[in-house]
């Protein structure tokens, strides 16, 4: 009896891997301008400027070597805190450990947040989520609308 159970669970265990290696499938090859131009046009890109590799390191406490690719813009004109950055794990580095990275960068925004800046533009900081698609990260601080759109549109462009 307890060999039947096993070979149940075994056959379940086996069934369950399948479904969960049939989901979403992302492409890994998608050049960073790509998504500046989708994202852009989302988030108004006219008012966005993108960080350099000083920016990354300074600002962030980011290892920009550490990146297999990586576009980060911000407002720059406006009086908002509208950002976002897109990420690509390196090829012989773990995604989990960029995303890891993108969380330590957005809790260390959220600490330093001062009360008295802006303070009807921290919500956006604080809905702020990072995502994974693949072998790409993203983290978005907009509006709901904004940032829902562009995960749906970022999703869209990595789906095989």
């Amino acid at each position: 009896m307890k060999i039947k159970h096993l070979i149940a669970a075994f056959l379940l265990l086996s069934l369950l891997l399948c479904l969960c290696a049939c989901g979403a499938k992302y492409r890994d090859d998608v050049p960073m301008n790509r998504f500046t131009a989708l994202i852009d046009a989302r988030m108004g890109g006219s008012e966005l400027a993108e960080m350099n590799s000083g920016y990354i390191s300074g600002a962030m406490h980011l290892d920009p070597n550490s990146f297999g690719g990586y576009v980060v813009k911000l407002n720059a004109k406006g009086v908002n805190i509208d950002e976002y950055g897109v990420f690509r794990a390196p090829e012989n580095g773990k995604v989990s450990d960029v995303k890891d990275a993108i969380e330590g960068y957005l809790k260390l925004r959220r600490d330093t947040w001062m009360k008295e800046y802006m303070p009807e533009e921290k919500p956006k900081l604080d809905s702020a989520e990072v995502k994974v698609y693949g072998n790409y990260v993203l983290y978005v601080i907009a509006a709901d609308d904004v940032r829902s759109a562009v995960y749906e549109d970022v999703e869209k462009l990595l789906k095989k």
